[in-house]
């Protein structure tokens, strides 16, 4: 805003220091601004005036020439109802801000868009904000995609890219279009990268090879086997995760010979043989060797974690016959367990089964001891895990509990962390225990506010239908209710607004 700047500067060094100029002192005349002989009051007047400006907006810009042409779209859009807008707005206030990715939800489940009033604002805000626009991205219909090429601030979130760009394009833009062409044809945003691969900027190359994941096939094997020679670590390493990505690659059957000749299993329990000496058919295989000779058995096993972290986790089922579950506990025996359950743990994201992921989940509800599931790759697994599984692994483990769940415990995350539905049966194995400590039930724990975080968890995840049941039950002459009365009535509040929500796409459709 003009002049802002100045009148900034002269409040913080005074005016005695920072006089108020002429042009400013006749762009506040021109405005009317009533100013005084004292400086210190007509600074003051100014500022009033610039807040008040800046509450009221800015002038727009006048369009000149004509408006581009929206084109027809191939289906017919309609927006969502007056009722589901409000529900919208309400969240795009802050009420339930965490609701928006469910309302998205519901609009995308009716073929719906996005109110066309809202689009401006939302844009804005993704320009900064990368997991809003993975929210609202495809609910803005063909009106929203029109809109975005009106605003050269606002194309950067378009999907329409022009690949003549690739030579010209620098930095987050460069990934953003080779993404794009992964999508639609990944051969051809292959042979780009690998036409200029020379030429770009090293810092930029692990980036760009994680953008390969797109499309990922056979076809780029041998590239990304050239890779693995490249100078940068990081380079390297993203490009011994991709092959192993590639089913049946040759790195992968590379892999699968230097684990078989150093993991035994004898009488139900792994040994190992460890190379003393770094293998150099492995460091050329993307294994990174850190330290010089004599290596310890920490590092000497850090070697082989690299390897584990890469294979398929199916593989131990293939070549030992044990279930998850067993493979897991085998591995967890030896020393530095939360190591090795870390390497399965990235394995089993790494090539996306969810089977492994449910059993590591499985294993540690219940070992109340392991701490493999705090590393950052250990929380994202809880993060992901799909609502079946939490539905299979959470009533059941509840339901033997004695007491209300610890702060530190990995189902008090899991159950804050994790962005799927619940059902009525994980609903209730939550709310039931803890309706019976406010009515003075006995239990060992006093400091249970973590129970406010699982509140809200069960507020905006659990079926808004099961709102009666929820609302009903507590022991309001309790001496714990007033102190807990005020997080059970936001929790009721939230699952009312949520039932609302509900109801309003329900009506409209």
């Amino acid at each position: 805003m003009k002049h802002l700047e100045e009148l900034q500067t002269l409040l913080l060094l005074g005016t005695d220091r920072a006089p108020l100029s002429e042009d400013l002192l006749q762009y506040l005349q021109e405005a009317d601004v009533v100013l005084n002989e004292n400086p210190e009051k007509s600074a003051a007047a100014a500022l009033v005036y610039f807040r008040q400006w800046r509450r009221a907006g800015f002038s727009i810009e006048q369009w000149k020439g004509e408006l581009p042409a929206m084109e027809a779209s191939e289906k017919e859009e309609s927006e969502c109802s007056m009722a589901s807008a409000r529900c919208l707005q309400e969240i795009l206030e802050g009420k339930y801000s965490d609701a928006l990715v469910e309302w998205v939800h519901l609009l995308l489940q009716v073929h719906q868009v996005l109110p066309r009033e809202a689009l401006p604002a939302l844009f804005q805000q993704s320009l900064s904000d990368s997991e809003l626009w993975d929210t609202i991205g495809p609910a803005i219909g063909g009106r929203g995609q029109w809109l975005l090429q009106q605003n050269p601030l606002w194309r950067p979130l378009s999907d329409v890219r022009e690949h003549a760009a690739w030579g010209t394009s620098t930095g987050a833009a460069r990934l953003a279009l080779l993404r794009s062409m992964r999508k639609q044809d990944a051969a051809l945003g292959l042979n780009q990268l690998q036409s200029s691969w020379d030429n770009e900027d090293p810092a930029q190359k692990a980036a760009l090879l994680a953008e390969l994941s797109h499309g990922l096939n056979s076809g780029d094997e041998a590239f990304l086997e050239n890779c693995l020679q490249e100078r940068r670590k990081e380079t390297r390493q993203m490009a011994a995760e991709l092959l192993a990505c590639i089913p049946n690659s040759g790195l992968i059957q590379r892999y699968l010979g230097y684990l078989w000749d150093c993991i035994e299993l004898i009488d139900a329990k792994i040994v190992l043989n460890l190379p003393a000496e770094a293998p150099e058919a492995w460091r050329k295989d993307g294994v990174e060797i850190s330290g010089k000779a004599p290596y310890s058995f920490t590092q000497r096993s850090a070697w082989l974690f690299q390897l584990l972290r890469r294979l398929p986790p199916k593989f131990w089922q293939t070549k030992w016959g044990f279930e998850p579950l067993q493979a897991i506990a085998l591995f967890a025996q030896q020393d530095r367990e939360e190591s090795w359950v870390q390497a399965l743990t990235d394995a089993s994201l790494l090539h996306h089964d969810l089977v492994w992921q449910e059993a590591l989940a499985e294993w540690w509800l219940n070992q109340p001891n392991a701490s493999s599931w705090q590393t950052s790759t250990g929380r994202h697994l809880l993060q992901v895990l799909p609502a079946a599984s939490l539905h299979k692994l959470l009533p059941p483990f509840l339901q033997k509990q004695p007491y209300l769940l610890e702060e530190d415990h990995v189902a008090t995350y899991l159950l804050c962390a994790n962005p799927q539905p619940w059902n009525e049966a994980l609903s209730l194995a939550l709310i039931q225990p803890f309706k019976r400590y406010l009515a003075g039930a006995d239990n060992p724990f006093w400091n249970i506010w973590h129970y406010a975080r699982l509140l809200k968890a069960l507020a905006y995840h659990c079926p808004p239908e099961l709102f009666p049941t929820m609302n009903g039950g507590w022991n309001v002459d309790s001496p714990l209710w007033q102190r807990w009365q005020g997080e059970v009535e936001r929790m009721l509040a939230v699952l009312q607004f949520r039932g609302k929500m509900y109801k309003s796409f329900q009506q409209n459709t």
